[in-house]
């Protein structure tokens, strides 16, 4: 079994999936896609496993089968796929970590939506898996890949906690010890319900073609400033206020292929000096993103100052934002830690330049959407790739209430 650690916020989150839509020029008929689906999944360690929380709360990752991993057939709209199974919870304790959703209705293409829970994997993951499904449905093997995970011991060791945020965590553990309780797959089945009835998300995709791509690609080389650095500043030049930019970060230590979630992230406050150009204010941006990203420290803080809480405090910080528990401790902790109204106002995860083949035998993948989750701590989600020469960019945001 593996203990559940740094990613433990995303067990009771109610909003922790991942969607990719990809194109496929090439057709293959069920049967062969069934079995594809099927010996990719058995490929990776962390697909057949299943979730056990003991009488301690503590969460593991424990041996299944990976059978209640999905694949159906069906036409669907992106928007509203997501609208519909994000509403569904995935069974964890069953093992239920992804599903996929393929439309065979386009003639020479097949459209294909792969949903997956975070604790499944994180973005690169979900590549991953495409990937090995691609790869084995034009007939190649699948390679055994054991799931890697990111914990207290195999983090680097220069990123321990600052004194200050060490005895913050030390703090709210020792107040959540009077009113502490250990919560169970059923509060999460609740606490889903809870949420669902009342919200909904909106999703919307923008393309830069090529051409207008590889004219920011330009700017950004003959400056010196990275892409995500430039997309942040076009994104914050008409907004007057201080805004506080999350941004999921990789935190593979050894460039491994797998699917496990191995993200951490860094923020950055920035306000847009309308004074400068668009470059100037991208090139400072960059500055703060690089400091953040050359120090252990920063880079992995987030996933130290986590693990460090209790875990059942970590739930409970989740049941607050969900409308379903409620305690002073962890009514504060939410608070502190930005779930619900003082979230990131920005979070982007931008996985570059698309890091699989697109030739698959037989099979072409010429493009992929990918939205990430609308997670507690966040106000509108940015998912970012480079496909094809062209990049796709998703918004996913919340709205106000889900319509009658």
């Amino acid at each position: 079994m593996y203990k559940i650690e740094t990613e433990r916020a995303d067990l009771f989150d109610v909003n922790m999936m991942i969607a990719m839509q990809i194109t496929v020029a090439g057709q293959a008929t069920e049967p062969e896609l069934t079995q594809a689906f099927r010996d990719a999944v058995e490929a990776f360690e962390i697909l057949n496993c299943k979730i056990v929380i003991d009488g301690e709360g503590r969460a593991f990752y424990d041996s299944g089968d990976g059978s209640r991993n999905s694949l159906s057939f069906r036409h669907f709209e992106l928007e509203s796929l997501i609208h519909e199974q994000e509403c569904v919870r995935f069974r964890l304790e069953e093992g239920e970590f992804l599903r996929c959703f393929v439309s065979l209705a386009d003639g020479d293409q097949m459209k294909m939506c792969f949903m997956m829970h975070h604790l499944g994997g994180d973005g690169k993951s979900l590549c991953y898996f495409i990937e090995a499904f691609l790869r084995r449905l034009s007939g190649k093997t699948c390679e055994y890949r054991r799931a890697v995970f990111l914990n207290s011991e195999t983090l680097p060791r220069d990123s321990k906690l600052p004194f200050l945020a060490s005895a913050l965590v030390t703090h709210y553990n020792r107040k959540w010890r009077k009113e502490r309780r250990v919560f169970g797959f059923e509060d999460m089945r609740a606490a889903h319900e809870t949420f669902w009835k009342t919200h909904r998300t909106t999703v919307r995709n923008e393309v830069t073609p090529s051409d207008a791509l590889q004219e920011k690609l330009h700017q950004c080389k003959a400056n010196g400033i990275g892409f995500t650095s430039y997309t942040i500043a076009e994104m914050l030049q008409s907004v007057p206020q201080e805004q506080d930019v999350g941004l999921a970060v990789d935190g593979r230590q050894d460039g491994n292929r797998t699917m496990s979630n191995q993200a951490t992230g860094i923020s950055v406050k920035y306000r847009y000096d309308q004074e400068k150009t668009l470059l100037q204010n991208a090139a400072e941006i960059h500055r703060r993103m690089k400091n953040k990203l050359r120090s252990n420290r920063y880079k992995y803080f987030i996933l130290r100052f986590m693990g460090e809480f209790d875990p059942t405090l970590v739930d409970a910080v989740n049941l607050e934002f969900a409308g379903y528990f409620h305690s002073k401790t962890s009514a504060k902790l939410a608070r502190l830690l930005g779930y619900g109204q003082k979230s990131k106002d920005l979070s982007i995860t931008n996985l570059t330049r698309l890091d699989i083949p697109v030739e698959y035998g037989h099979y072409t993948l010429t493009d992929l959407i990918f939205v990430p989750p609308v997670i507690s701590y966040g106000k509108n989600i940015v998912g970012m790739v480079t496909v094809d020469g062209h990049l796709n960019t998703t918004y996913h945001h919340y709205q106000d209430a889900k319509p009658e």
